[in-house]
């Protein structure tokens, strides 16, 4: 049987196609250079089935699409069930957060799933416009959701009450730039560090939210910070510390939902794209110690839930394997390449890591990595401004051999997709953010080759882990072929580039 889960909306479009007990995935925006790359009509996506996956449209089974009703013209009833695609015989349209809650069907199971995000879909009838911004499932069965009215003006529909929005609207307050409003988020959670949590201003909030589905709006406007100061003046010269207030803020209201629902050792999935938040999620590890987060957890992940949905249909069971469908190396890496690699960022060299199939998600976990020495004191300046082109302020992620993890940070438990957030019990430069904190990813010999990597760098430097970030350019998404990964070093200051078994230096001017 062949299965196909589509995500079509105006962002973060993505495949997911099972076929004899495999499943392939493909988020678009790797093969198509655009970041957050979506389609524009109803048909384009059907020529890429085949471009990329080799099979058409008439070979597939059954077909669940995840769709923005207002943007593909779709009817849909304010009910969220499941209704047909008019479009494509066999193919069936999933709610938006009901795929959210099915997507993370190859980690634990969970006995309630939390969906957290900006806007699942919206809703417009002749009377209002609605749509999800949060929802609460049980043994994935809705049992609540937040569903508010929205106000439409000149400008478009206006997003009330959500979490997700609230945060970038907070970015804005702060004047954070991005070429698409997704990546708002990641960037205020940067530079919300370098604030202090107003403790005052923070109990006021919390004394004053009784209602939290109708009064979030309320409680994240700047206004209510003017006020608390007694001056709009003094407000705006401490935007930095409203931004921190208002995150801690947030965090704590989702804690309160969930603990609404869940007690504190039941296993529970939060996912959506709050659950990219590593603060949040580090926060809520504390009193959920059975949390589950997925590398998938943002829209990149909706395809995944679409296609639980038909292999829930079809009672399709086990476990399966996943991977990206982007251009993998021809060759794995050599213990020569590893070597000289390892030698290479020992010399301050900046390495291009690009192995096998592309990771599932946004987070460079080894396959599609820039690396570096951690110990280069001016480290992350270097890959901010001559390498990934992006601000100052913003902090770069480490890998971490796992069986020194409690030698180096505060949290224990495995961090395989970097969904938590630690602090350094030493200085190390290059990796340590504002309050010393590293958002790292803990390796171990499942990742062979990346592991063997560390090992190395080990050996020669006495440091069980490497600088990591993604590796692409600010603004544009993780390489996903040869040539995008030779362009990053030919138009940056990157060194090497490691494709496969192929070590790929840089000639020197």
């Amino acid at each position: 049987m062949i299965l196909l889960g589509l995500r079509l909306d105006d962002h973060d479009s993505n495949f997911c196609l099972y076929k004899d007990g495999q499943i392939t995935y493909l988020k678009t925006e790797r093969v198509k250079g655009i970041k957050h790359h979506s389609y524009n009509n109803n048909w384009e996506w059907k020529i890429d089935l085949e471009k990329y996956f080799r099979i058409s449209l008439d070979d597939i089974d059954e077909i669940a699409i995840v769709a923005d009703p207002l943007r593909y013209n779709l009817t849909h009833a304010l009910d969220f069930t499941t209704k047909k695609y008019p479009l494509i015989t066999n193919c069936t349209q999933v709610e938006h957060h009901q795929a959210h809650a099915l997507s993370s069907f190859m980690f634990d199971d969970t006995q309630y799933q939390f969906v957290i995000d900006g806007v699942g879909e919206i809703f417009q009838n002749d009377k209002n416009t609605t749509g999800t911004v949060w929802s609460v499932f049980e043994n994935y069965k809705l049992i609540s959701r937040n569903t508010p009215q929205f106000e439409i003006n000149d400008a478009g529909i206006i997003t009330r009450n959500s979490f997700g929005v609230e945060y970038e609207n907070i970015a804005d307050f702060l004047d954070i730039e991005a070429s698409h409003p997704n990546d708002l988020s990641g960037k205020l959670m940067s530079l919300q560090t370098y604030g202090t949590v107003d403790n005052g201003f923070l109990e006021y909030l919390i004394n004053g939210t009784k209602d939290i589905k109708n009064e979030l709006s309320l409680a994240c406007h700047p206004i209510n910070w003017f006020r608390y100061l007694g001056s709009e003046t003094v407000g705006k010269l401490r935007k930095l510390d409203f931004a921190a207030t208002l995150h801690e803020y947030l965090g704590i209201q989702i804690e309160k939902l969930i603990s609404e629902y869940a007690n504190p050792q039941d296993k529970i999935l939060l996912t959506g794209g709050c659950a990219l938040n590593v603060c949040w999620n580090t926060n809520l590890k504390k009193k959920f110690p059975n949390l589950l987060l997925t590398p998938h957890c943002a829209d990149d992940g909706l395809s995944f839930g679409a296609l639980k949905f038909l292999l829930d249909k079809h009672n399709i069971n086990g476990q399966v394997k996943y991977y990206q469908q982007d251009e993998a190396p021809p060759s794995v890496p050599s213990k020569t390449t590893i070597e000289k690699t390892a030698q290479l960022i020992k010399e301050g060299k900046i390495v291009g890591w690009y192995q096998a199939n592309g990771e599932v998600g946004p987070r460079a976990l080894g396959n599609r990595s820039i690396l570096m020495d951690p110990s280069i004191v001016n480290g992350k300046d270097i890959i901010n401004f001559k390498v990934k082109h992006r601000e100052e302020y913003r902090p770069f992620g480490a890998s971490i051999l796992q069986e020194y993890q409690s030698e180096y940070f505060d949290i224990d438990y495995p961090n395989k997709h970097m969904l938590y957030v630690g602090k350094l019990k030493q200085k190390i430069p290059s990796i340590s953010h504002t309050d010393n904190s590293c958002r790292f990813q803990t390796v171990d010999s499942t990742d062979e080759y990346y592991y063997k990597l560390l090992c190395e760098f080990k050996k020669l430097s006495g440091l069980p882990l490497l600088l990591n970030t993604s590796l692409n350019l600010g603004g544009k998404p993780i390489a996903g072929s040869k040539r995008d990964a030779l362009e990053i070093l030919y138009s940056t200051d990157m060194d090497v580039l490691v494709y496969g078994d192929e070590l790929i230096m840089k000639e020197k001017k």
